[in-house]
């Protein structure tokens, strides 16, 4: 569970950066590379985009809310294998004193160089 834990928290901090601050190109190649090349998101309006889309549209969106801050809790695994990990944990957007929370669902590859993120789906809460 740790490493899960610790890779949850690693990803939606590099999210957070590159969203809420003007940080250097090398952190979306961070966030990019930590990705299943075929990975998908099903988002809180449930629209369904593939990993080019989501990058594409994150491409444009370094420091779009300034001062964005991502918490997850409640991270728990749902199903493990030797090939996969289910993931199930809260969010907490906030920025200039509002916040938005979602549950999330979320299938991590394991890989003989980590957790790569094959698919994500998010609920508003």
């Amino acid at each position: 569970m740790s490493d899960v834990g610790a890779e949850v928290e690693r990803l939606h901090r590099l999210l957070a950066d590159w969203l809420g601050a003007d940080c250097d190109a090398a952190v979306l190649t961070e966030f990019r590379d930590s990705h299943a090349e075929d990975f998908t998101l099903i988002t809180t309006e449930g629209a369904v985009l593939t990993a080019e889309e989501l990058f594409t549209a994150l491409a444009g969106a370094r420091n779009s809310a300034p001062g964005l801050a991502i918490g997850v809790d409640e991270i728990a695994i749902v199903a493990e294998s030797p090939e996969f990990t289910v993931v199930r944990f809260r969010e907490a957007h906030r920025r200039d004193g509002t916040s938005t929370v979602r549950r999330t669902t979320a299938v991590l590859r394991r890989t003989p160089g980590g957790l790569r993120w094959q698919h994500v789906h998010e609920t508003a809460a």
